[in-house]
């Protein structure tokens, strides 16, 4: 068993991605900073921080919806192996400034869920390579639909760079696992 990326939640199924936490939300109309951070592990000044920055959008009467966890989940998976001004970036990228969905191409609920499958359809299949990375992608977004020419390609791209960084966070914690099993012995 593993967690849902981003989160310390423990799951058998990462592809469920965002659907795992959609009913509560909806059901709780939204959820307190206090349960966020307990979902996510996160200390409330570094979120508060984040929504400060413009990374994150405020919550609407104290209550964070899916859009708001969504992006707090991908920074939080991404950011071991990225610089917080690049995740900042690559979310920009897709959908433009937090607060304003407007121009989003793809909701972050939307886009953390494929994440989860293309991170998933990686591990399963043990593709590590950018080149058999962006075929995953490509083949995960198949199905969507662009709401302007070249919102597909922007996504495409933005979605490899974040598989590439989530698969080197991995890595990276299986080296630092092993380092401590070498320093043990």
């Amino acid at each position: 068993m593993q967690n849902l990326p981003g989160t310390v939640l423990p799951t058998e199924d990462i592809t469920q991605g965002f659907g795992v936490l959609h009913p509560s939300i909806r059901a709780t109309n939204g959820l307190t900073l206090a349960q966020v951070c307990t979902i996510t592990g996160l200390e409330q000044s570094t979120i508060q921080n984040w929504i400060k920055r413009g990374w994150v959008a405020h919550p609407e009467n104290k209550r964070y919806g899916e859009y708001q966890l969504a992006r707090i989940m991908i920074i939080n998976m991404l950011r071991s192996s990225l610089q917080l001004d690049n995740i900042a970036y690559l979310l920009r990228f897709v959908n433009g400034e937090a607060d304003d969905r407007r121009d989003d191409i793809i909701p972050d609920s939307v886009l953390y869920t494929r994440l989860c499958v293309v991170a998933d359809t990686c591990e399963k299949n043990e593709i590590i390579r950018s080149e058999e990375i962006r075929r995953t992608v490509a083949d995960t977004l198949e199905d969507y639909t662009e709401p302007y020419p070249g919102a597909k390609e922007k996504l495409t791209l933005a979605l490899t760079a974040m598989t590439l960084a989530f698969i080197a966070s991995e890595i990276r914690k299986d080296a630092e696992q092993l380092f401590e099993e070498i320093v043990g012995q």
